[in-house]
Formats: structure tokens, C-alpha cells, sequence
């Protein structure tokens, strides 16, 4: 019986291990300098957003609330130090590896880096795009209880969730995602609820849409604490919402009570109104009446 096979593996596995350790080495050494050197780098990073206060700065342009919404409580400046950090040492882990001759791990290390960039971008672009998005919903909400919309919030809310999730479905494109079938589907979802939205605002609440309308008209004509006269009711203006305008009278028994009248029933009917306070000198109050077409 020949041991020959038998020696000659043996000596190419000791032959193999003895040619591989010198490379482990090699590599051990480089990621251990290359571990010192992302950390010192990490460092010197957080370093210099303290002292040019990169971290009050972010908080002011309301970057930190954005983020803090998507559920990141980590500052900006922490992040992207860490994300320094980790991308040197992923570059020495790579250079580490391919010394070692592990190809295939170094080939996906590769992959990973360039994906890296791309996660940046992608990350950028969701954090901004969250801050547009809630700054237009609020601005939008904000000009729609302005002018007593009551449905003003929830408007607000569509307009930013609606920018969100495009802002997303772009974010997932940059990281080389096929998007063309979400972001066909998103189109007609939220055309199919904007259609939804319109015909009912536009055959279910055309009163509504008028007393709305109406209701812009009826503030510029009449103040609150305004006594005005109409048909059967007089009292004085409490306030004036998305449709109705609401009136202080007297009750029964002379007890104080409001009634709500559609905006447009003002507009086209003949109001008397009298000032809120006489003037110096008059007798009484002044009376003075205002008229829409009918």
C-alpha cells in the first residue's frame, strides 16, 4: 500500500497554511490600523462639529424635529460621524480581505461600498423631504384654519403624506430599485382618491362649498359683537366658521342662546346691522344697513 497520496496532501495543506499565514497577518495588521485610524478620524470628525456647533446649528433649520419624527433619535452630527467611521473601516476590511486572497468576500465588501453612497443619498433626500413635506402641510393647515376651514388639518395631512411617499419611492430608486410599477401604482391611488375627494366635494357638498365661500365675504362685511337683524332672528355676531355664522339672542325668558345661520343665507338676504359701540356725542347707537343681491 503506497502513502504516497496521502503525503503528498499533507504536505500541499502545510505547504497552503504556511503561505496563508503570512497574508492573515498582513491583513490582522491592516485592519487593526485601519480600526486606529477610522476611530482617530471619528474623533477628529465630532471634534470639529462641536466646535463649530454643527449641532445647535441643525436643530435651528428643524432638521432634528424631521428626524425625530421618522423615528431617529440619534443627532445628525453622532450619524455621520459613525458613518465615517464605519466607511474607512469597511475600506480597510476590503483591502484586508483581498490580501488574504478572499476574493468573493472582498467582491461583496466591494458592493458594499458602492452601495454606501447611495444609502447616503437616499437617507438625505427622505430627512429634506420630510422637513418640505411637514413645512407644506403645515403652511397649508395653517391658511385653511386662517380662513375658518374646518377640514383644514386633515387637508394638511394629505398634502404631507402624499409628498412623503414620493419622496420615498424616489429615495428607493436612487438605491438602484426598480420603482416604475410603486410609483405607477401611487399615481393612480392617489389620483383615484383625488377624483374621490372632488366629486364629492363637487355633487355632495356644493352648500357646503357655498357657505365656505360665502363665509370669506361674510367677515370682511360684518365684525363680531356686530348686532345685526335678519328676517326673524337678531342678535349679535359671535363668530363666523367654515359655513355658519353664529349669533348671540335672547331666548325665552330673556335667557342668552346662539343660533347658527348658513354664511350665504347673509349674502343674500337684506342684513341691518348696527355698530358695536356709538360714537362720542351720539344719541345711540349708530344704524347702518348692508345688503346683499338677493
Amino acid at each position: 500500500m503506497s502513502f504516497q497520496p496521502v503525503v503528498q496532501a499533507l504536505t500541499q495543506i502545510i505547504t497552503d497554511i504556511l503561505f496563508f499565514i503570512p497574508r492573515l497577518v498582513n491583513g490582522l495588521i491592516i485592519l487593526i490600523i485601519g480600526y486606529l485610524i477610522s476611530w482617530v478620524v471619528r474623533w477628529i470628525v465630532r471634534f470639529v462639529f462641536r466646535r463649530i456647533g454643527l449641532e445647535q446649528l441643525v436643530e435651528r433649520t428643524g432638521i432634528h424635529n424631521a428626524m425625530r419624527g421618522l423615528g431617529v433619535r440619534t443627532g445628525l452630527p453622532e450619524i455621520l460621524a459613525q458613518i465615517v467611521f464605519y466607511f474607512l473601516l469597511l475600506s480597510f476590511a476590503t483591502a484586508a480581505v483581498r490580501l488574504m486572497e478572499f476574493t468573493s468576500v472582498a467582491d461583496l465588501l466591494d458592493n458594499v461600498l458602492h452601495f454606501v453612497p447611495r444609502a447616503i443619498s437616499a437617507a438625505i433626500m427622505v430627512i429634506f423631504g420630510s422637513m418640505l413635506a411637514r413645512f407644506l402641510g403645515n403652511t397649508i393647515t395653517t391658511v385653511a384654519q386662517n380662513v375658518n376651514i374646518t377640514y383644514g388639518r386633515a387637508l394638511g395631512r394629505i398634502i404631507e403624506y402624499t409628498i412623503v411617499a414620493f419622496v420615498v419611492v424616489l429615495a428607493i430608486s436612487t438605491l438602484g430599485v426598480d420603482t416604475s410599477i410603486l410609483t405607477t401604482s401611487l399615481t393612480i391611488i392617489i389620483a383615484s382618491v383625488g377624483l374621490a375627494i372632488a366629486l364629492t366635494f363637487v355633487f355632495g357638498s356644493r352648500d357646503s362649498a357655498r357657505n365656505v365661500i360665502a363665509g370669506y365675504y361674510v367677515r370682511q362685511n360684518f365684525r363680531p359683537g356686530q348686532r345685526l337683524t335678519l328676517g326673524d332672528y337678531s342678535g349679535r355676531v359671535h363668530s363666523t366658521s367654515g359655513a355658519y355664522t353664529i349669533l348671540e339672542v335672547t331666548g325665552e325668558g330673556g335667557r342668552p342662546g346662539t343660533i347658527s345661520l348658513p354664511n350665504t343665507l347673509l349674502l343674500q338676504s337684506a342684513v341691518a346691522g348696527q355698530e358695536t359701540t356709538p360714537e362720542p356725542g351720539a344719541g345711540g347707537d349708530q344704524t347702518g344697513g348692508s345688503a346683499s343681491p338677493q
